[in-house]
């Protein structure tokens, strides 16, 4: 090794080094605030995972630990009950019903399998793993990058390309610790792949291109059990196919060879699964992300998923580069590196397209998009010391070597000063401490076979922590299913809401397709067959209500799809208001933020004296409700909190007279349908569905 080899070996890895601190930092650092506040962060002697997909993940790994994990055959705790009805169904009648089985992933998914392992080595929790797991793991895109840009003669973009995108406010918001997500290798998988095409095709030794090519196919294979979308793989293969021939011009019998193995090593089976996943993953991103409504009729649930909602440019430019003039810079130069050095660059285009989509679809894209506008801003170094060299006659080798560290030196102090919201976060956990421990309690509460009827976020953490099965959850909520739950929320009907639970336990909505498209039904004709009760059958399962806090703040959405009115394709957002912690006065009642209410002549005072339909008051052994001024559509409600401390919500009349209000906040309930099970209000309240009596 000469001189300048060992100077540049060196300068590659303070360049890998210097981001892969930092990411690591701006991860680990939040410990420091968890340790000090575990009564927030921690159940016990677990830390609280921060994603909800986190528990998705977890409860396979917890499964596979366990020896339940059974791949390929039913989950017996998911999208009840039509998992068990599409069971019984052929292979023919299930297709004809476009009414696939939903079973246990084959093989099972890498995170799961790494969690479990991991937490099976050390005798711990899976989110003790994650905890270190998902910060380790996101920082490793880096490699690739740099190495792939170093080689194409832009280290300076590779190095600011990493450092921009690992501390991106986005991927860090996405990478953060007990994540136990996919976004931790979503950047790391398609990095490698690209950069192993261009070893591939710049490679001069047979041998070595064909080793490129098979590990290329091996990492396109990795990427697909990490993260299973398939079509992203072939957009990779195809890219390959085309970048073979746009650097050789030919389809000669040594390129086909290479083509050939990385398809091999890939797995064809994985390619051809990718083309029937890419179209249905292309509507629902780009044709049909804002329709209001689905092809079925029922409401497009997309439409609530905050991190699926198409990104301003100001708050694009704030998650990635952390300033709209840098985010510019970057994002002009980058289309300059790429017309520069296309041909190199070619192998990163499927990457930077699912960047670009941050315009188009969710602003969760913006973190495929912050390497590149990163790379962009590094590239004007690039462009600097190559014009400054040539000027000055400087010898080109070693001055770039010298002013490579320079530069990266300058770009790291740009982003610890520009990234300063990314150093100020703090990841937050997706569930509360006494949550978990009321989910956990599930498996005292409740029998082992029970389903478990609540909105869809937190379905996966029933799964995992209470071990009961759920309707819907995370990876199920686009279906008219959602759709049906919420009515139960918004309802005004107890009968109704009873009959809409008890029909969907007995049929589900496998047959949802046939009914409308063979017996001529529309979805509100379908609708008033469950709201009447045409489906209840007796039961094989027993059915809980649940009810969570997290609800109040979800429930203008699940109202809005409760409430939908399929002529005008909208339903009816009414918020319920909490006002915080109020104090019971012998006229009056005091709560937060100046909000008080005189319980004698039914008024509340705010920024102006309105007028009450009502006032409820819920101690916890007795509700009592007053009539003030029909006229008014406004009602106050305080509630007692299993601390002792009473809760204030203002609201109009729909929501008012809601199930979720009634039942949730009120405890008030009709006996002949519910039977209240549990009751920690705010944080949970269970009800059981009394049996079935079949119309």
């Amino acid at each position: 090794m000469n001189k300048l080899t060992g100077v540049k070996l060196l300068r590659t890895v303070f360049l890998i080094l210097i981001p892969i601190v930092m990411g690591l930092f701006i991860r680990f650092d939040d410990l420091s605030i968890w340790n000090k506040n575990k009564n927030r962060f921690y159940y016990n002697d677990r830390p609280l995972f921060t994603s909800y997909d986190a528990f998705y993940f977890a409860r396979w790994g917890l499964d596979y630990m366990e020896g339940k994990y059974k791949a390929g055959e039913m989950d017996p705790l998911r999208f009840v009950p039509d998992n068990y009805i599409r069971e019984k169904l052929t292979k023919e009648e299930r297709e004809k019903l476009k009414a696939g089985r939903v079973t246990y992933p084959s093989p099972i998914p890498m995170e799961s399998f790494l969690g479990a392992v991991f937490a099976k080595f050390g005798h711990t929790y899976i989110e003790n793993v994650a905890l270190w797991l998902t910060p380790v793991l996101a920082v490793l895109f880096v490699i690739p990058l740099i190495l792939y840009f170093s080689e194409i003669g832009a280290p300076v973009a590779g190095f600011s390309g990493a450092i921009f995108g690992v501390t991106a406010l986005m991927y860090l918001a996405r990478t953060t610790i007990v994540r136990f997500d996919t976004d931790s290798l979503n950047l790391f998988f398609p990095f490698m792949v690209a950069y192993l095409f261009y070893k591939t095709i710049s490679e001069k030794e047979i041998k070595k291109k064909y080793i490129f090519a098979a590990l290329s196919g091996i990492f396109m294979w990795m990427f697909n059990w990490w993260y299973a979308h398939p079509d992203l793989v072939l957009i990779m293969f195809i890219v390959f196919v085309a970048g073979v021939f746009i650097n050789y011009r030919k389809f000669d019998k040594e390129n086909l060879k290479l083509i050939g193995v990385v398809a091999l090593f890939s797995n064809p089976l994985i390619l051809f699964h990718g083309l029937k996943v890419f179209w249905g993953r292309f509507s629902a991103y780009v044709i049909n992300f804002t329709n209001p409504a689905t092809q079925t009729g029922f409401p497009n649930i997309f439409q609530s998923i905050s991190e699926a909602q198409r990104a301003s440019l100001k708050l694009i430019a704030a998650t990635t580069t952390g300033n709209i003039i840098l985010f510019w810079i970057g994002f002009i130069l980058i289309f300059v590196l790429f017309a520069r050095k296309g041909k190199k660059l070619l192998f990163l285009i499927p990457i930077f397209l699912l960047g670009l989509m941050v315009f188009k679809s969710g602003n969760r894209f913006a973190m495929y998009l912050a390497p590149f506008v990163g790379a962009g801003i590094g590239y004007l170094f690039d462009i600097g010391m190559e014009y400054y060299g040539k000027l000055q006659n400087k010898e080109m080798k070693t001055f770039k070597e010298t002013g490579t560290i320079f530069s990266a030196v300058i770009i790291s102090l740009i982003v610890f000063i520009s990234q300063s919201q990314a150093f100020k976060f703090v990841a937050t956990p997706k569930i509360t401490p006494a949550l978990e421990r009321d989910f956990i309690k599930l498996k005292k509460i409740t029998p082992e076979n029970a389903w478990i009827w609540t909105w869809w976020d937190y379905g996966t953490a029933i799964q995992y922590l209470g071990r009961r099965a759920v309707y819907h959850d995370g990876q199920s909520q686009f279906s008219p299913k959602t759709y049906f739950v919420a009515t139960t929320f918004s309802n005004n009907s107890p009968e109704k809401a009873y009959n809409t639970i008890v029909g969907i336990s007995s049929v589900g909505i496998t047959f949802l397709d046939k009914w409308i498209k063979e017996d001529g039904l529309t979805p509100e004709k379908i609708r008033e067959n469950f709201f009447n009760g045409k489906y209840n059958k007796p039961i094989t399962h027993p059915v809980y209500w649940i009810f969570t806090e997290d609800e109040i703040g979800k429930f203008t959405w699940i109202n809005y799809f409760g409430t939908w009115d399929f002529k005008l394709k909208r339903g009816i957002k009414k918020r319920i208001i909490p006002v915080g912690v109020c104090e019971i006065a012998s006229r009056r009642i005091n709560c937060s933020g100046g909000i008080s209410v005189d319980t004698e002549k039914g008024i509340l005072k705010a920024n102006r004296l309105i007028p009450l339909n009502s006032i409820a008051v819920r101690t916890k052994n007795k509700l009592k409700e007053k009539i003030y001024n029909v006229e008014s559509n406004l009602h106050f409600e305080t509630v007692t909190t299993s601390n002792g401390n009473f809760l204030g919500f203002i609201m109009d009349d729909q929501p008012y007279y809601s199930m979720f209000n009634q039942m949730y906040i009120l405890r008030k309930f009709d006996p002949k349908f519910f039977e209240l099970t549990y009751d920690n209000f705010p944080t949970m309240v269970v009800y059981k569905v009394k049996e079935a009596k079949q119309k």
